[in-house]
């Protein structure tokens, strides 16, 4: 089922990849965008972040926090698969259909909870360096794990396509970008006035269906995407003009760290977005914390747009008023979390 496309993702994509979000049968929610800080202060910002005297400092008038942190099964990932489902669902009935992908992370979470939810025969593939309660998890849905070393994961997802599985793509399928624009609808919806939006990014597949329908529906709206330092596959296929592969990557954001840039996320991202900064593992770190300790689970792999903003890497210029950064995902054990700290 994955390919590289042909076209980019247009108003008719977005819209219907939007309406089939909206009625899944997988409960995706409109998760809140919260206002935590208003410069012209009215009473109506929640005031989270008093206690960081950095927070801000490039006053943006409003400030507001998109928390998928709060989705269904814990970060935006849902929204993508909802679509990736209902199109692979259109081609083959539930009976002839069979799945497979390679995830260890969210997307294998949200993957696995579509499978049992619509009763669909489905396996992962994950790297035997993965947690074991990772695995654990994913077989509590009912579906097969298989657990190899990381070089060798593609070789086993062809073996499996050649068996007659279908491959669901984790973060380059163009029917779960186009899922993952009904984020940036429901931001321009909740928040029109909005001038820039700022999301995490690892394979791409988030950033360009956010960037592709706010471009599209408010051309004059910015989108910027943030990764790690250390796993900034996106921004140094922006350099090269094509999709790279980056072997070395590594991050406490484990979720912003795969091998390489998406081919038909890099194709909406080079078109639709505004530029890709980066944060250290530091920086990540903080971003995290900031938001435990004011009542927020996030994920580093979840915050990082927020350390982008908390440490002023996201251009301002002098007209724009309105902010919001995306909270991508909570999915984070108490270990996890405790090694922050």
């Amino acid at each position: 089922m994955y390919k590289t496309c042909q076209k980019l993702l247009d108003k008719a994509d977005i819209e219907a990849a939007y309406e089939i979000v909206q009625k899944s049968e997988l409960k995706v929610r409109r998760t809140p965008c919260i206002l935590v800080r208003e410069e012209n202060a009215s009473g109506t910002a929640c005031q989270l972040f008093t206690e960081l005297d950095n927070f801000n400092q490039q006053t943006w008038s409003k400030v507001y926090l998109k928390c998928e942190n709060l989705q269904n099964t814990g970060s935006f990932k849902i929204r993508g698969v909802a679509t990736q489902f209902a199109a692979a669902m259109g081609q083959l009935t539930a009976e002839d259909l069979q799945m497979v992908t390679m995830s260890a992370g969210n997307y294998g979470k949200s993957y696995a909870y579509a499978a049992n939810s619509l009763g669909l025969s489905a396996t992962v593939l994950m790297p035997d360096t993965a947690p074991a309660n990772r695995a654990e998890m994913l077989q509590s849905f009912g579906l097969q794990v298989e657990r190899m070393p990381s070089a060798q994961l593609m070789d086993g997802v062809n073996r499996h396509e050649a068996e007659g599985k279908v491959f669901m793509h984790p973060f380059d399928d163009i029917n779960l970008i186009a899922g993952h624009g009904s984020l940036g609808m429901e931001i321009l919806k909740d928040v029109p006035e909005v001038d820039a939006i700022v999301v995490c990014c690892g394979g791409g597949g988030l950033l360009a269906g956010v960037a592709t329908a706010v471009k599209l529906f408010k051309p004059n709206c910015k989108v910027f995407g943030v990764e790690p330092e250390t796993a900034c596959s996106m921004q140094k296929s922006l350099e090269e003009g094509e999709a790279v592969k980056m072997p070395s990557a590594k991050s406490v954001a484990a979720g912003l760290a795969p091998p390489f840039a998406g081919v038909n996320a890099f194709k909406h991202v080079s078109k639709y977005c505004d530029g890709v900064v980066t944060v250290t593992e530091n920086e990540i770190k903080d971003a995290a914390k900031a938001a435990f300790s004011n009542g927020l689970v996030v994920e580093p792999s979840g915050a990082a747009a927020l350390a982008a903003f908390m440490t002023n890497k996201i251009e301002k210029i002098e007209d724009d008023q309105t902010l919001v950064i995306v909270l991508t995902g909570g999915n984070v054990s108490p270990q996890e979390l405790q090694n922050l700290f």
